[in-house]
């Protein structure tokens, strides 16, 4: 299903009149795709497609744990690819699971609920992923095949900028 989720972000940007080409396969773990913007490379890109698992747990729910296992393979996906940020690094989220949604992506990244009142309240117990975040600096997220939302991280106010205006977002 993975290629299905590639599909879906590949037409996306595609769509934003961007040039997406696939990094072929070798023996150390790269992201997806260089994203192009006329001829110059706008950022990569890694694609993680979630999809729908029944929940069966104990102590923290499995949604955020899947996600973090996510988050650890894209930073080393990154580091083989583009560890010194030359461009900003962007993980795609294709998600296919009702269950989730960008929320969890923020309580994965943070470790922090925010509660119907609108308060941040601190999940005990969860698994902390900061090490290596760094090397993202953008969350896309897609609904099966729409984008619904996203997270910047730090990133160089020009590239973010021209990556917000080319995105739409």
């Amino acid at each position: 299903m993975a290629k299905t989720g590639e599909s879906i972000v590949k037409n996306y940007l595609e769509g934003k009149g961007l040039r997406v080409l696939k990094i072929p396969e070798r023996d150390i773990k790269t992201a997806d795709f260089e994203v192009f913007y006329e001829e110059e490379l706008l950022f990569y890109l890694e694609e993680k497609t979630l999809e729908p698992k029944p929940v069966k747990w104990k102590g923290i729910d499995p949604i955020y744990n899947s996600m973090a296992r996510h988050l650890k393979e894209a930073t080393k996906q990154f580091k083989g690819v583009n560890p010194h940020k030359n461009v900003p690094n962007v993980l795609s989220f294709t998600n296919k699971d009702p269950a989730r949604s960008v929320n969890d992506l923020f309580i994965t990244l943070t470790g922090y609920v925010i509660t119907p009142g609108g308060k941040m309240r601190w999940i005990p117990n969860m698994k902390r992923i900061e090490k290596d975040l760094f090397l993202i600096d953008l969350y896309l997220w897609f609904d099966h095949d729409h984008l619904t939302g996203h997270i910047w991280e730090e990133v160089d106010p020009y590239q973010e900028e021209k990556i917000r205006k080319i995105l739409g977002l």
